[in-house]
């Protein structure tokens, strides 16, 4: 996995090393520091993510598949991610990064932490998510720099007959 990372990604993997900071992996809880990051941190970025409440519905319905990756400096959380744990994937769900984080590249070495960790329990694909080039080159940047391949998916859709009549009225534009 590291042979696949990009240059600057291990570059800033191998600087992260060197910064001391404490890593730990936990089960989420619904009061976690990450979820209320993440709704600030979406504010801020101006983005949606899935609410608070869907991770944590999910981590009490599937007891130890919703792990937390943290990073601390002195004892205070630097970044964060989540990785929800189904089958043979995971899914990196939320990301979060103080301006030390930053700094210190903490999320390079956090999703490399996870990505071991993930993989030494038998997960053999993780996804990292949307990939958004024009609103968050930055993270698509960072995504790919891990050796993951892009694929493009189609939408996900939901029949509801009272809508129909409406969608056919829809420029073709809008329909496809």
């Amino acid at each position: 996995m590291r042979a696949a990372l990009a240059q600057k990604w291990r570059n800033r993997l191998n600087r992260a090393d060197r910064f001391g900071l404490t890593l730990r992996e936990t089960d989420l809880t619904p009061d976690h520091w990450i979820l209320t990051a993440e709704g600030v941190q979406a504010r801020a970025g101006g983005y949606k993510g899935f609410p608070p409440a869907f991770s944590a519905a999910f981590a009490q319905a599937n007891p130890g598949a919703a792990r937390v990756f943290e990073a601390l400096d002195k004892g205070r959380p630097v970044a964060g991610a989540l990785m929800l744990r189904h089958g043979r994937m995971a899914t990196w769900q939320i990301g979060v990064t103080t301006p030390e984080g930053r700094r210190c590249h903490a999320m390079n070495l956090l999703l490399w932490r996870a990505m071991q960790t993930l993989s030494a329990r038998g997960h053999d694909c993780l996804d990292l998510g949307i990939l958004n080039t024009q609103d968050a080159p930055g993270v698509t940047h960072f995504k790919l720099g891990t050796g993951a391949r892009a694929h493009r998916l189609g939408g996900t859709w939901l029949h509801m007959g009272a809508l129909a009549p409406l969608a056919r009225r829809l420029p073709l534009r809008m329909a496809a």
